[in-house]
């Protein structure tokens, strides 16, 4: 079984000290848990190095029993390159499950 990849941006790629846009994911129909009472984590990392640690209302909103938002990231400080980490969902019942991996691609700011 293959994980899939979001990649963040969703659309293109984002430059270094730009604002990174909110990204909503729904699950399908096929999903049989519940946001509302999960937690849902992502970590992002920078070789060993974590980028990006963000939570259930910390940087992750659930919106409802299927879907959440990763927030904004107004302050993006992030280094140049391509970053790659997973998020997972945490059930109230303790099972934990990775959904997908997740790649975020910062490009070099000229303007500054």
């Amino acid at each position: 079984m293959c994980i899939p990849i979001l990649k963040i941006p969703v659309k293109g790629f984002i430059k270094q000290g730009d604002t990174i846009p909110k990204v909503t994911v729904k699950f399908s129909d096929g999903y049989n848990g519940n946001l509302t009472t999960a937690v849902v984590k992502m970590q992002i990392y920078n070789g060993n190095t974590k980028i990006i640690d963000v939570e259930s209302g910390n940087g992750i909103t659930v919106r409802d029993e299927t879907s959440f938002d990763i927030d904004e990231i107004d302050n993006n400080t992030l280094p140049v390159g391509s970053f790659l980490g997973d998020l997972e969902v945490t059930e109230s019942n303790g099972d934990r499950t990775t959904y997908f991996n997740v790649e975020y691609t910062i490009i070099k700011q000229y303007t500054i």
